[in-house]
């Protein structure tokens, strides 16, 4: 990976949270970064979607997005959603997943809901990427 094909650069979100963004343009693979720290755990939420956390204290170290270009690019009729894994992740884990996704900063980046489907026992929950202005204005200024 060369560096002349890398976007880096900090932030801090509207609740104060910094956040570190790296874009391989090459590979179009972004990962955000919450915290720098080993991540002693990593969960596949859709082919596309990796959350880095701290299982024990439930809090997400980092996202990561391959493909990152496909996730962003809108439909005629709105985002494109994508399933998330859930059902595949034991009982805690999925709570855990679950209340990190939905809750700031992961919730900032990925947008989560479900749809119902007919005599389902359940909903199908789904996500979508949420355009980033700070990222999309990093681009254009290396462009």
């Amino acid at each position: 990976m060369s560096a002349l094909h890398l976007i880096k650069f900090d932030t801090v979100l509207d609740d104060g949270q910094p956040v570190h963004y790296c874009y391989d343009k090459e590979g179009d693979i972004l990962e955000i970064v919450f915290r720098k720290a080993r991540a002693p755990c990593a969960v596949e939420l859709t082919d596309n979607i990796i959350l880095r956390l701290d299982l024990e204290k439930g809090e997400p170290l980092s996202l990561s997005f391959t493909s990152y270009s496909h996730l962003v690019q809108p439909t005629k009729v709105g985002p494109q959603s994508f399933r998330l894994k859930l059902d595949s992740m034991a009982g805690e884990i999925r709570q855990k997943v679950v209340c990190i996704i939905t809750s700031s900063p992961v919730n900032q980046f990925l947008k989560v809901s479900s749809y119902g489907r007919p005599r389902a026992k359940r909903p199908v929950p789904i996500t979508y990427v949420e355009r980033m202005p700070a990222f999309v204005q990093a681009q254009r200024q290396v462009a």
